[in-house]
């Protein structure tokens, strides 16, 4: 699993955590620094996958002990592609407690759209707009197989280019930000 970050705004951070203004502060600097585009709505567009992501662990998990998920990305992706977060931590699926993570195919960003907007209709594949656990995600991947980079060539899985993870508990991070060597 691969958590990317900005070292100046540090690691395992949610956005929605913040207050609107703080938020908008956040994305305004990223904005400006050039190194990724926000869209107008964008942080509107994630309270709301946010709410359904809470909503579905909720219902899958019970209720989590953190409000606002940790990010991670399916796989080794400490490529430094990403200029707005260029730093990753790297950590084994098994380091996370099955109870407190959660599955979107693709981002839940992407995955939200596909599932609930009726201009989208077109694109969507049964897996959109659905949350998974661990358990149910292997049984998808094993039914519709892993992203890799046939988002390039099928047209028809354009959107599907990632996993992502959502942590719910924070308590796996400890370890991990006790393991950082020092800036």
């Amino acid at each position: 699993m691969t958590h990317n970050y900005d070292p100046a705004r540090g690691a395992f951070r949610n956005l929605c955590s913040l207050s609107d203004e703080a938020a908008g502060a956040v994305l305004a600097a990223i904005s400006a620094s050039g190194l990724r585009a926000i869209k107008s709505n964008y942080l509107a567009r994630r309270r709301a996958t946010e709410a359904w992501l809470l909503s579905e662990c909720t219902e899958k998990l019970g209720e989590p002990r953190l409000r606002y998920p940790v990010y991670f990305f399916l796989g080794d992706m400490a490529d430094g592609l990403d200029a707005s977060r260029p730093c990753s931590h790297v950590v084994p699926l098994a380091h996370f407690p099955t109870d407190a993570i959660t599955f979107t195919y693709p981002d839940s960003m992407a995955s939200y759209q596909l599932g609930f907007r009726d201009d989208l209709a077109s694109e969507r594949l049964p897996h959109h707009g659905k949350v998974f656990t661990l358990s149910e995600l292997e049984a998808l991947v094993r039914k519709a197989g892993m992203p890799a980079d046939r988002w390039r060539n099928d047209l028809g899985r354009r959107h599907d280019r990632y996993i992502e993870m959502q942590l719910w508990d924070d308590a796996p991070l400890c370890s991990l930000e006790r393991a950082r060597p020092p800036a």
